[in-house]
């Protein structure tokens, strides 16, 4: 409003300034900018206290006949008074301008309240522009808290389910290979660390992502002697890309779920993470097992609710920027992930 108030003040100088600058054949100048000055600043009067005092204090508090009391009793005392100034004016300080020539009170009464109808009608479209402006501001500042609120909703809702799906591997780990335990409880701690530190983040260096995912795969790894039908490329130019935290583990960590890699002959995943011109690309695929394949495809549904999640959060933090395409068939599962990282 303060910025309103300053803006809108400047235009009247100017008003008053190219006014005096049109009449101003027709007296001297002294006389000029003395009634230029009385026909602005009644107007200047009946604007801002329309503006400032009575729209806010009573018309948006819906007393609106107060509001047309008031109003009216404003516009009628300076009417009243101005126009007593106009005859005194008119008769000490003629101006050669026809419209500025001996008239009658009820005509300069007449006259001034037709003058007060622009600077009233003005004033309350520039307070509703106001309004909607500040109602605009406050949706926008409410919708970015609840963006952030959703979005640390359904974070907290796939890191347990993460922990839940690593912590089973690392105990099925420890059935078999005692000595490799020690080392999956390092990579956990790894990714533990990155999930408390960096995954409440609005958005952490793509190499960072990247660095999570490598721990993730170098624990899943350790459960196979054998990891020859797991191909995983990673081709990152673009290091200080900012994406948001804990997006591309889910795709991940279901082609293990859900796979059968542990079927070396028929089983495997192949994992590809690329940028070009600040597009990140992500294709996870992985075999299924032909018998299960319909079971596959509404498996638990913790997994689908992680699934479910990473959709909504994509469509919250990359609307319109973004590109996800889910494909199975009897052999296979494939997610394909688009996401524009320029912004």
């Amino acid at each position: 409003m303060k910025s309103a108030i300053r803006y809108s003040f400047i235009i009247w100088l100017i008003f008053y300034l190219v006014v005096s600058t049109l009449i101003s054949p027709t007296g001297d100048i002294e006389v000029v900018l003395i009634r230029v000055a009385l026909l602005v600043v009644p107007q200047m009067i009946i604007f801002y206290i329309n503006m400032v005092v009575l729209l806010p204090n009573y018309f948006e508090k819906q007393k609106y006949i107060t509001f047309i009391i008031l109003l009216a009793f404003v516009s009628c005392s300076l009417a009243f008074s101005f126009g007593y100034l106009d005859i005194y004016m008119d008769k000490t300080f003629p101006l050669s301008l026809h419209h500025f020539s001996p008239r009658g009170y009820g005509i300069c009464l007449i006259g001034r309240l037709m003058s007060f109808v622009p600077p009233i009608v003005i004033g309350a479209l520039i307070r509703k522009s106001i309004l909607l402006q500040r109602k605009t501001e406050e949706s926008m500042e409410l919708q970015n808290k609840m963006l952030a609120a959703e979005t640390n909703a359904l974070k907290a809702q796939i890191n347990p389910h993460f922990l839940f799906n690593t912590l089973n591997n690392i105990y099925s780990l420890s059935q078999f290979d005692n000595d490799k335990t020690g080392e999956a409880i390092l990579q956990l701690s790894d990714i533990l660390r990155y999930v408390t530190y960096e995954g409440d983040k609005k958005t952490v260096p793509i190499a960072a992502e990247i660095e999570h995912i490598k721990s993730f795969l170098k624990l899943q790894l350790l459960r196979d002697e054998d990891d020859s039908n797991i191909y995983v490329d990673i081709a990152i130019t673009e290091k200080n890309l900012q994406i948001s935290p804990l997006l591309m583990i889910p795709f991940i960590e279901n082609s293990f779920k859900h796979g059968n890699h542990h079927d070396k002959v028929n089983g495997w995943i192949k994992i590809k993470i690329k940028d070009e011109d600040s597009k990140l690309t992500l294709i996870v695929s992985n075999s299924l097992n032909s018998l299960n394949s319909e079971a596959n495809s509404t498996k638990d549904k913790v997994g689908g609710v992680g699934m479910e999640n990473v959709r909504k959060r994509l469509s919250l933090l990359y609307p319109g920027e973004h590109d996800l395409v889910l494909k199975m068939d009897k052999k296979s599962y494939s997610s394909i992930l688009k996401i524009n990282l320029k912004k």
